[in-house]
């Protein structure tokens, strides 16, 4: 599996690490995107995805009670009046419930951006274009307590900040071990699943993630099968009202 992080353009390696410690750089970043987090702003985007062997094109824009958007082609076809007039449907539902699901999507990314100083041993590993480049790999110290806590506890990769602002530029990361769930018998998530996300400076306080990679099989509830294929790379940032 070919990951394109293609924003970072390698160059030589640092001859002298910060004198930050990596653990309090990741903590000082994950300071940073949670009050950036905290800061109400929205944006408007298009959005390029794959999913499995379909490919979507939307246009979404961000409200207070999170994202809305809506499907324009599939398969790089325009939807006709049937498949727009499904979207529309598909809207008025979304929007009966989707502050409920904001917020529970929010409290998920926060809890784990949370986690990201102590799950992970970090070291310093040169430079990509100005960027710090870390590796990071399970702390074997942590105990995590959630499913969700354990397949990121999993992961094993690079991370990529931005010096000046102390901002995640990027992370790839891969399940260094399968990860079950009761002892296996309630599911697992299998060894090489892989996850990658790329950001960038939208404004002179905003960073927005520009590229979603994810890929990782397992199964879980007994039989059912997690194939998670997605690719999201989102571009034509607009500040909105």
């Amino acid at each position: 599996i070919t990951l394109s992080l293609v924003l970072i353009r390698p160059s030589s390696l640092a001859s002298q690490p910060p004198a930050e410690s990596p653990h309090d750089l990741v903590k000082d970043v994950v300071y940073n995107e949670l009050q950036d987090r905290g800061r109400q702003s929205f944006w408007e985007y298009r959005i390029e995805k794959r999913i499995a062997q379909q490919s979507l094109t939307e246009e979404q824009v961000e409200t207070q009670y999170g994202p809305i958007y809506r499907v324009i082609a599939k398969d790089g076809v325009l939807l006709d009046q049937v498949q727009r007039q499904q979207e529309d449907s598909r809207l008025d539902a979304l929007l009966r419930n989707l502050k409920n699901n904001y917020d529970k999507d929010e409290q998920r990314l926060e809890r784990l951006m949370v986690l990201l100083p102590d799950a992970f041993v970090c070291e310093y590993d040169g430079e990509d274009g100005g960027n710090i480049r870390l590796t990071f790999r399970p702390n074997p110290s942590f105990k995590a307590t959630t499913f969700e806590a354990r397949i990121f506890h999993g992961l094993a990769g690079q991370m990529w900040i931005d010096p000046q602002h102390k901002r995640l530029v990027a992370l790839k990361g891969e399940l260094v071990d399968r990860v079950e769930f009761g002892y296996g018998l309630l599911g697992h998530i299998n060894k090489g699943g892989v996850f990658a996300i790329h950001r960038q400076r939208v404004s002179p306080t905003h960073w927005k993630t520009d590229l979603i990679d994810i890929h990782v099989l397992g199964r879980v509830l007994l039989f059912k099968t997690v194939n998670k294929e997605q690719r999201e790379v989102r571009s034509s940032f607009r500040a909105v009202p």
